[in-house]
């Protein structure tokens, strides 16, 4: 069986690529639907029923993946912040972490 070993260069790596994820989702995708093109429906076309059922569509739409951003940009910091206390701390977890990774390791499921 292969042997672990604390990475924080790894660990930094993986970081700054999270950081610059998260820095292109606060600065190009976010403001695009906040204040941008996506802000506002497009024009759906002159035939009966089209604007009114697009525009439901398109406001729905909006909503789920305004909401589903906002999400990943939580998940985002969640993952950085986790990533630097690990760096910090220089690797080290509490035994519960320990014992569900572990549990992970082997296929169970913390949830069941």
């Amino acid at each position: 069986m292969p042997t672990r070993a604390f990475d924080p260069a790894a660990l930094e790596r993986y970081r700054e690529f999270l950081a610059e994820r998260l820095e292109e989702l606060e600065n190009e995708i976010i403001p695009s639907l906040s204040e941008g093109d996506l802000k506002k429906a497009p024009a759906f076309g002159t035939a009966p029923g089209a604007a009114e059922n697009a525009a439901v569509q398109y406001a729905d739409f909006h909503a789920t993946t305004w909401r589903n951003l906002q999400y990943l940009r939580g998940t985002l910091h969640g993952l950085i912040a986790g990533l630097q206390a690990a760096i910090d701390t220089g690797g080290a977890v509490d035994q519960q972490v320990a014992t569900d990774i572990a549990r992970l390791a082997e296929g169970d499921d913390l949830y069941a």
